[in-house]
This record gives structure tokens, C-alpha cells and sequence, in this order.
């Protein structure tokens, strides 16, 4: 009997939180229609008025690939972006329609799911194909895609992070068809990079009296860190700002607003935002463990030397992913004959900060007037 009776009480507030759960999901997914409609309004008021807006999908070594092509004057020069990860297509993905008008109202945009990210991602995809090769001849179907499809002799291509990655080997293999690259949180040797890391943490540890974090990187030892200890050395580097800056003056950079856009794309269904959020990530970062390790142990000081465009390298002071001062000693040691430019973000780590949001699209807008 006594069972019985908590058994009425206990369903009914499984039901309550039935109900709640569902109203919470259609307050959502309304939310999600509303701004949908709104931004292909936007869409359509920029083609209306002389500009372009429009996904397309292209066969890319045999597997479907997606770039969305966004600009409010389509005669004005085309940009790559190659966004961060692998495997999760942000900040300059197919998901951006309509949320980068200072970037749209200077170039013609071209943002691109990378293979195993987005919309791009599909289940039958082969770990074979995830390598740096791979990605970077992908990228260059895409490059020749819209040099052709819209009569463009030469664009400009820039990376962030991971995406520095590919556009570095990139602009270096076939500089012919680029005006400048632009390099947003330019990866250069990430297993040096993690000494340096390594050295940094240390001495934080050390004056944070943070015996945890030392007894960390003692164990972790000498690197380079690979699979499960590169996601622990991360940690810790998150962990002491070296991704995300903020103290008393400068706030964090809020990630969600990194992402939100995908959840309002009218670009992706909802499948597609499962890919974007867990099947792309888990297949790029997780089971992808070949590729993980051929980007740890990329080392541009070796690999490449000589770049035969102008190149802009946009770095926050306070990045220790992609090392601050390493990438300020591959820039001094590039040969960069037709110009190259440092620019520091004073208030940014790996991820530029809002407050240098605008300094940033500045510099990118004098590289499109330097052409």
C-alpha cells in the first residue's frame, strides 16, 4: 500500500516534466523558425540589392561538400574561410549566413564545412581520408570551384586555428591562385609550442602554490603529447587562460555565441546540427587519432619557409595553444617576398576577443585594399 502511494505522486510529476520538457522543445524550435526567417530575409534583401547569398554543394573527391557564398556586393573580391577544429565549423562555417556583415559588406565570403565537419560530415566517410593531404587537396577543389564557377582569378584565403593549418599549406603549394593569406591564431609548430606550454604552466603552478596542476604536468613529463594527454595539457592551458583571456578589464569570450548561429542556420536541418555538434567532432577529434597527431606534430620552421603572397598573421598576445611568441619567431624567420605583417590582438588568447573584434576585420579589410 505504502508503494502505491508514492507511486500516484511519482507519476504525476513524470508527467509534469513531460510537459514542461515539451513546451521548453517547441519554445525552442520556435525561437529556431522565427530567426530562420529573418535571416533569409536578410538573404533576400542582399541579392536584391546587387549582392549574393547562396549554399552550394559540391563534389569534392567523391564525397559531398558544402560552402555557403555570402557577400553584399558580388563584384567585390571572394574570400576562403577555413574555419577551426577538425571537426566543428566555427567560427566561419556554412552556419554563418548572415552573421558577419562587417566581413560581407568588404569581400564576397566564401564559408566551407570542412570534411568530417557540419553539413559536410556523413556517416560513410572513411578515417583513411582524414589527413592533412586530404584536406588540403579538398581545399583546393573548393579554391579552383570558385575561381571557375565565378570568374575569379585570384581570392583570398584566411585560416583560423586548426584552418591556418591548411591554408598555410595552401598559399605555399599554389600561390598563383591568391592575392594574400591571413592567418587568425596561426598554428606553427605545436609540439614546440608545448614546451613552451609546459615551461609557462610550470611557473603559474608555481606562484599559484597550484600543486595539482604540477603534479599534472610531472606525470604528463616531456612531450609531445599526444591522444588523451594533449586533452589533458589543453585542460590545464585552458585552465590558465592561455585559450580564453579575461581578468578585471577584459571579459572571456563567450563560446556560446561561437556556436548559436548553427542552431538558427536556415543552412542546417536538424540532423544536420547533430552532425555539428556530436557525430563531426566525435569522428574529427575522438576515432580521428592519425590526423590529431599529424597536426601536433606539423612544424612549419621545416615544412614551409618561403610564402610568395603577402601574409597577415592576426594573433592574440595571450595565446599559448597556438603559441604567441612562436608565431612571432616564424613570422621573423618567413621569407615573405611580396610583404608580410604581424598584428597582435592586445586583449585576446586563442580566441580573439570581442574587444579586438574590430582591430581584427580592419586589418582583413586593408589586405582586400592591398591587392
Amino acid at each position: 500500500m505504502k508503494n502505491r502511494k508514492w507511486f500516484s505522486p511519482l507519476i504525476k510529476i513524470c508527467i509534469f516534466a513531460f510537459f514542461i520538457l515539451l513546451l521548453f522543445i517547441i519554445m525552442l524550435l520556435s525561437y529556431r523558425f522565427i530567426v530562420q526567417q529573418q535571416i533569409k530575409q536578410k538573404s533576400a534583401e542582399i541579392i536584391e540589392n546587387g549582392g549574393i547569398s547562396e549554399l552550394k554543394e559540391i563534389n569534392v573527391n567523391g564525397d559531398k561538400q558544402y560552402i555557403l557564398v555570402e557577400g553584399q556586393d558580388k563584384e567585390k573580391p571572394f574570400c576562403l574561410f577555413l574555419h577551426g577544429g577538425p571537426g566543428s565549423p566555427f567560427p566561419y562555417g556554412v552556419s554563418a549566413r548572415s552573421l558577419y556583415p562587417e566581413i560581407t559588406e568588404n569581400c564576397v565570403a566564401v564559408y566551407y564545412d570542412q570534411r568530417g565537419s557540419g553539413k559536410s560530415f556523413h556517416k560513410e566517410l572513411s578515417i583513411d581520408t582524414m589527413n592533412l593531404s586530404r584536406f588540403t587537396e579538398d581545399a583546393t577543389i573548393i579554391v579552383d570551384y570558385i575561381r571557375e564557377h565565378y570568374r575569379q582569378e585570384k581570392i583570398f584565403v584566411i585560416g583560423m586555428s586548426f584552418g591556418t593549418v591548411i591554408g598555410t599549406q595552401l598559399v605555399s603549394k599554389y600561390p598563383e591562385k591568391f592575392h594574400a593569406y591571413a592567418g587568425i591564431s596561426q598554428i606553427t609548430d605545436i609540439t614546440k609550442g608545448q614546451e613552451l606550454g609546459y615551461s609557462w604552466l610550470q611557473k603559474e603552478a608555481i606562484a599559484n602554490n597550484d600543486e595539482k596542476t604540477l603534479r599534472i604536468l610531472e606525470n604528463l613529463g616531456k612531450g609531445p603529447y599526444l591522444a588523451e594527454d594533449e586533452d589533458q595539457f589543453s585542460d590545464l592551458i585552458n585552465q590558465y587562460k592561455g585559450m580564453n583571456y579575461f581578468d578585471d578589464t577584459i571579459e572571456k569570450v563567450n563560446l556560446f555565441g561561437l556556436v548559436k548561429g548553427a542552431f538558427t542556420s536556415p543552412d542546417y536541418s536538424l540532423q544536420d546540427l547533430y552532425k555539428v555538434f556530436i557525430s563531426g567532432p566525435q569522428f574529427s577529434l575522438v576515432k580521428s587519432q592519425e590526423l590529431k597527431k599529424e597536426i601536433i606534430l606539423t612544424n612549419f620552421f621545416d615544412a614551409v619557409r618561403s610564402i610568395d603572397i603577402p601574409v597577415y598573421f592576426i594573433h592574440g598576445q595571450y595565446d599559448k595553444q597556438a603559441n604567441y611568441e612562436l608565431a612571432k619567431q616564424y613570422y621573423e624567420v618567413l621569407d615573405a617576398p611580396k610583404g608580410k605583417e604581424f598584428i597582435t590582438l592586445e586583449h585576446s588568447a586563442h580566441y580573439p576577443n570581442e574587444l579586438d573584434s574590430a582591430f581584427m576585420h580592419n586589418t582583413i579589410q586593408k589586405m582586400l585594399e592591398e591587392k
